[in-house]
């Protein structure tokens, strides 16, 4: 018998009463596969959309018409291998790569296919990979199928994934043979556009990566330096990398930071300016950080670049420079938390411990929340012999920020010295 184009479109009620039957199994696996994409997906970092479906009769057909023109099909419901498909939608390029491999590692992949390949570089159309896999054995067992059926994993960033539903508006469903060249054009514009959109989100994505990593350094430093235990044992040394080469001139007596010299070819924005700033000081370059922040402060002043520049002297150790930058800051924005914690911080190092206590309570009344507050208190409570309320603290800390290693270090530093 000849299972072509003809034999299939004399036999629809057929196919319907075939596919009508297995649905319910095809939804049960669906739902199934759903939730082990679900599992496996929770233990990454990809924030990823799981969204599943069972291909329509008439989709299923009208693809099965389109097939049989190129061959004899004689099990349609096996050559078809999208019936029942996943579709993974996640935010970033790199995520479609993780996204793979995790894909790869828990299922057998028999095929996968990369879309955006497929295509001339005068044609439109839209990334994708597609991932043919076979059904997991506890899928088949409990729903009674066959182990040698096939279902699709679609990979998609969002973009890709707008421009896919999009397009199959337009142009799929409307079964348009030809695409005008004036539409054409717009089409490929507008994936081309779409297509930059995911590249520069990544590019950015990356750059904030980084000056996270940057930031979460600098505030590990910055931990270090207060730290009691470094201070009570000696154990840990604490390296700041100083510039040396500082240019300065004295007016009065008293040392003033000089502004760096801009190019003259070059106008900076203040943004731009601060971006350097902050560059200056995540890199440790704290000389030229100071004097950046300062050029910031006699174009455009506010709180956040005394708040900066406090924390590039409490750094270099100079202490009354930072407190004054930090007063100043707070007369500015007398509700910004931090900047109450970084001058009780530096009190305390000053040995002014009433002073540092009241900045720390302050904070605290700002934002409760804040876990570098707790530990500066508690480290100015050990200070003080109070070891009660430097261990309260320190676990106030901890249970907001599990992960604030100088925090559990101190309590276990704590712990010792009550045992011993």
């Amino acid at each position: 018998m000849e299972y072509d184009t003809n034999y299939w479109m004399g036999n629809k009620s057929k196919l319907l009463s075939e596919y009508e039957k297995h649905l319910k199994k095809n939804e049960k696996i669906l739902n199934l596969l759903t939730k082990k994409l679900e599992s496996i997906l929770s233990d990454s970092d990809c924030n990823a959309q799981i969204k599943g479906r069972i291909k329509s009769f008439e989709a299923f057909y009208r693809k099965l018409l389109t097939r049989s023109q190129h061959g004899i099909i004689d099990k349609p419901f096996d050559t078809i291998t999208d019936i029942i498909a996943a579709r993974i939608v996640v935010p970033f390029l790199e995520d479609l790569d993780s996204v793979e491999k995790l894909i790869i590692d828990d299922f057998q992949v028999v095929e996968t296919e990369y879309k955006s390949r497929e295509l001339s570089i005068r044609e439109f159309g839209y990334d994708s990979i597609h991932l043919l896999i076979k059904i997991p054995e506890y899928i088949a067992h409990k729903v009674k199928s066959s182990k040698d059926m096939k279902i699709e994993i679609q990979l998609r960033t969002i973009l890709q994934d707008a421009w896919a539903e999009v397009e199959h508006e337009l142009i799929y469903k409307t079964s348009i043979d030809y695409v005008e060249d004036t539409i054409r054009r717009k089409m490929i514009a507008v994936n081309a556009t779409l297509s930059l959109g995911d590249t520069i989100f990544q590019e950015i994505r990356e750059y904030q990566r980084k000056r996270y990593n940057d930031i979460q350094g600098r505030h590990s430093k910055l931990m270090d330096k207060v730290s009691t235990i470094p201070e009570k044992t000696g154990k840990i040394k604490i390296e700041t990398n100083i510039v040396t080469n500082d240019r300065s001139d004295k007016i009065d007596g008293k040392t003033q930071a000089t502004p760096l010299n801009v190019r003259k070819d070059v106008k900076h924005g203040l943004n731009d300016l601060f971006v350097e700033a902050m560059n200056a000081h995540l890199e440790n370059r704290l000389t030229d950080a100071i004097k950046l922040y300062t050029q910031l402060i006699l174009v455009s002043p506010n709180h956040y670049i005394y708040n900066h520049r406090g924390l590039v002297y409490f750094t270099l150790s100079e202490y009354e420079k930072a407190i004054d930058d930090f007063t100043t800051a707070i007369h500015m924005s007398p509700k910004d938390t931090r900047v109450y914690t970084n001058r009780g911080l530096t009190y305390r190092m000053l040995k002014r411990y009433g002073e540092s206590l009241k900045d720390f309570n302050k904070s605290l009344e700002l934002n409760p929340l804040w876990p570098d507050t707790f530990y500066g208190r508690s480290l100015t409570y050990y200070d003080l012999g109070d070891i009660q309320h430097a261990l309260e603290d320190c676990d106030k800390a901890i249970s907001i920020k599990p992960d604030f290693k100088q925090a559990v270090r101190f309590k276990q530093f704590i712990l010792n010295q009550q045992m011993n």
